[in-house]
């Protein structure tokens, strides 16, 4: 599977696993089902893909894999934070867009990725596209409330030093989906022992075992398509801008399940996102 078509699964994937963020927190504190979507996940893509002939990079590259791990757990626990606080992922995603500058900076100094400028282009019609299905165009200042802003910044610059470090150990002979199976067992047992310190029940109602493999299988899903992804861009802005894009795919499913309305403002963005897709492709 090539970058973008990764990039584009992982897009599908994750929004589902977003939304059931959104249904498990009701519920369960955080670190709960956190503890169990990555424990989960990591035994499901170690029984794929975890070989012997692996650990010889593993051990290489354990420094920025044991970094990627702990920038997995502060993003997705700033992200979750945020999205309590926020209803609206849109805005949320709008403010963590900023890792875009990171990554993008990144790839072109250290990465000697190449100045494309049609991609580019695509990358800011993305943001643009988001920007304006999301809402967060016309955020008021009584919107940017700090709670959930500041776990926004906090998850931007949390995911952007997690795709780097993966990336460094990409390099290095690690592939995409074996340094998922490393980052999500350190995150995992980190949000499995901030659930033991705050002595959270991990006792899962039987109504909610689904929820819980569906989340687990839309992580599987996203973030190992998403890893492949960083692991094979030629920037890895590309990666993330189309990652991104996913806000238009909640916006769709809020138009059939939930109460969201439709709005030219949010039709241009989608027109906008998919033509920014069409450039990175």
């Amino acid at each position: 599977m090539d970058w973008f078509l990764a990039a584009i699964v992982s897009s599908v994937a994750l929004s589902g696993q977003a939304l059931m963020y959104q249904q498990l927190q009701k519920d369960y504190p955080i670190n709960v089902y956190m503890a169990y979507a990555w424990l989960g996940s990591a035994v499901i893509l170690s029984i794929l893909f975890l070989r012997p002939e692996n650990f010889p990079a593993i051990s290489r590259n354990m420094l920025p894999l044991v970094l990627a791990g702990i920038t997995s757990l502060t993003g997705n626990y700033a992200f979750n934070r945020a999205i309590r606080l926020q209803s609206n992922i849109g805005y949320i995603e709008s403010i963590m867009a900023w890792r875009l500058i990171l990554t993008y900076v990144f790839s072109i100094v250290v990465l000697n990725a190449s100045f494309e400028l049609i991609r580019l282009g695509g990358v800011l019609l993305i943001v643009a596209g988001v920007l304006a299905v999301s809402g967060a165009y016309k955020m008021s200042r009584k919107d940017i409330q700090w709670g959930w802003f500041n776990w926004s910044l906090a998850g931007g610059l949390s995911f952007g030093l997690l795709t780097i470090f993966a990336r460094y150990a990409n390099d290095d002979g690690v592939s995409g989906e074996i340094s998922l199976v490393v980052v999500l067992i350190i995150a995992g047992l980190g949000f499995l022992f901030g659930a033991f310190r705050q002595k959270e029940s991990l006792v899962i109602h039987r109504q909610h075992i689904w929820a819980y493999l569906a989340l687990i299988a839309f992580a599987v899903v996203g973030n190992g398509a998403l890893f492949v992804a960083y692991a094979k861009t030629p920037n890895l802005a590309y990666a993330i801008a189309i990652d991104n894009s996913r806000i238009i795919l909640l916006y769709i499913i809020g138009l059939f399940m939930f109460d969201e309305r439709w709005q030219l403002p949010k039709a241009v963005g989608i027109i906008l996102t998919f033509v920014g897709i069409l450039l990175l492709s």
